[in-house]
């Protein structure tokens, strides 16, 4: 499976995707795609949206589950492309896939880090901006889920949000919130290589204090890289004791590519964990 997505990446890297938006309406820069600006009230900045609608959703009135991928600048192209060609024959669901994105990469390389972490980062990690994660998910729970509701069919049942790295965190952190009974629009969580080690493991812990309740309606599934895991001797098995916190709780899946770095596991991630949430197969 992850030879062939590799190979498929290979052909798909300067495929176009389709984008469903009003092009008159876009902005278009050197990163290689349209986005629509979007104004957050909670978060008090831009974001910049993608949207690619499955390829026969205007010849039906079908309802679409919907996927929320997050730094979108750097993964949407790739992963619009394959989730195209997959659908196409029949290997993965036909998605509306929602990218949430920067004006560029260089405000990407910073504002995730404002976006992404929760809380405040500790003085070690030298961030100049961090802790805005409860700002970031209200605008998605507030903001762009009731947007892309209004603009489309989507199955309200099905959504689906997945990110890499601290966007993998933030995808953690979503979920926490979820359980918590904070925020409760999205049901499916993909984490690639999350950066669970944030303040000393500050979601673990908040994992193992929770009181939750079972919900059947809620999966996650999370990946590492097997050379990540194996950075330090002093590394808890995170994928462990998530597994005994969570697994009783909701549908939890964990994956270890043992070939795959962290900068690998992005991409194969994201399309396993839909082919399993959204169809059932692996």
């Amino acid at each position: 499976m992850i030879r062939h997505l590799f190979s498929l990446l290979l052909l798909l890297t300067s495929t176009a995707c389709n984008l469903s938006s009003d092009k008159d309406k876009n902005l278009e820069n050197k990163d290689g795609f349209n986005k629509i600006p979007m104004y957050s009230e909670n978060v008090k900045d831009s974001f910049y949206i993608n949207v690619n609608l499955p390829a026969d959703y205007t010849a039906n009135k079908n309802k679409y589950p919907v996927v929320f991928l997050l730094d979108a600048n750097l993964y949407f192209d790739i992963v619009a492309a394959i989730l195209d060609k997959y659908s196409e024959v029949g290997l993965a669901p036909s998605v509306i896939l929602v990218g949430i994105g920067y004006k560029d990469f260089t405000a990407m390389d910073s504002l995730r880090n404002r976006d992404d972490t929760y809380p405040i980062a500790i003085p070690e990690y030298e961030m100049s901006v961090s802790g805005g994660a409860d700002r970031f998910l209200s605008f998605i729970d507030k903001e762009l889920v009731p947007a892309i509701d209004s603009m489309y069919r989507t199955d309200t049942a099905k959504r689906t949000l997945m990110g890499h790295s601290l966007g993998g965190y933030f995808t953690s952190y979503a979920l926490l919130q979820n359980l918590s009974g904070k925020s409760v629009s999205i049901n499916n969580y993909i984490a690639a290589s999350p950066s669970l080690h944030y303040n000393n493991y500050y979601l673990l812990d908040q994992f193992k204090k929770i009181d939750h309740h079972k919900k059947d309606n809620i999966q996650m599934y999370i990946t590492y890289g097997g050379p990540e895991l194996n950075e330090s001797s002093n590394q808890p098995d995170v994928l462990k004791q998530l597994s005994e916190v969570l697994g009783k709780k909701i549908f939890f899946k964990a994956d270890v590519y043992s070939g795959l770095d962290h900068m690998d596991t992005q991409v194969p991630t994201f399309i396993k964990g839909l082919q399993l949430m959204l169809t059932g197969n692996e």
